[in-house]
């Protein structure tokens, strides 16, 4: 979903660029291939307007619309009004500018964007063995070599299990502040919250209901952010 996002993205802008490159070349160019240049003209602002409508907050496209209007409107009315035309061109040409390359620099790679967690099994034997010991330090050294805290044991259990399982709060707290999904549930068909109250722990009870509030809330906006 956010490859074919990224694609439709950089299509768009790539239309922008070709747009503004053709309604610019030399006039003799043009008149070479029959082409009008305001036919070109045209054709780019409805590619911005389009760019601007998909991927601008409300307000702001709504303001570069405004300042489109006040540019183009007659002379007869922007000078009963003590409108100047000229400013308004430049505002607009300025908002627009600057959004698009913020939205280009934003698509670039920045080698800061967030690694895929390892799988790994040895991973979730240390995190079992951290859990199993109560220690808190050597499982936060774990979780800080990107290993997946979701990854489960062979004995059906991930580490936010068998923690909770346990009655663990501190490592429950650990785990879901590290990425530990609140809603797996294990080979019996258990969630965490369900062992954590099969164990007695209404603390880690209480800890994973609003971890999972939590975790909903963030499904909820990504998704929202791709659609």
């Amino acid at each position: 979903m956010q490859m074919r996002k990224s694609v439709r993205e950089w299509v768009l802008v790539g239309l922008v660029v070709a747009a503004a490159i053709l309604a610019n070349l030399p006039e003799e160019w043009l008149e070479r291939v029959s082409v009008d240049r305001n036919w070109l003209l045209g054709l780019l602002a409805i590619t911005v307007f389009i760019a601007l409508f998909l991927y601008l907050k409300f307000q702001f496209f709504f303001l570069v619309v405004l300042l489109a209007i006040g540019a183009n409107m007659p002379a007869s009315i922007s000078d009963s009004l003590g409108i100047a035309r000229v400013p308004l061109v430049i505002a607009m040409a300025a908002m627009v500018g600057i959004s698009l390359i913020n939205y280009v620099v934003a698509l670039l790679p920045t080698g800061l964007e967030t690694k895929p967690r390892e799988k790994s099994k040895e991973g979730i034997v240390a995190l079992f063995y951290a859990i199993e010991k109560g220690n808190l330090v050597y499982a936060q050294k774990v979780l800080s070599m990107n290993f997946d805290p979701n990854v489960f044991a062979e004995n059906g259990y991930t580490p936010l299990m068998y923690a909770a399982a346990r009655g663990d709060v501190k490592m429950v707290e650990l785990l879901a502040r590290n990425g530990a999904d609140v809603n797996l549930v294990s080979r019996d068909g258990d969630t965490a919250l369900e062992l954590a109250l099969r164990g007695g722990s209404s603390e880690v009870a209480d800890l994973l209901k609003k971890a999972r509030a939590e975790q909903l809330a963030r499904e909820a906006a990504a998704r929202a952010e791709k659609a």
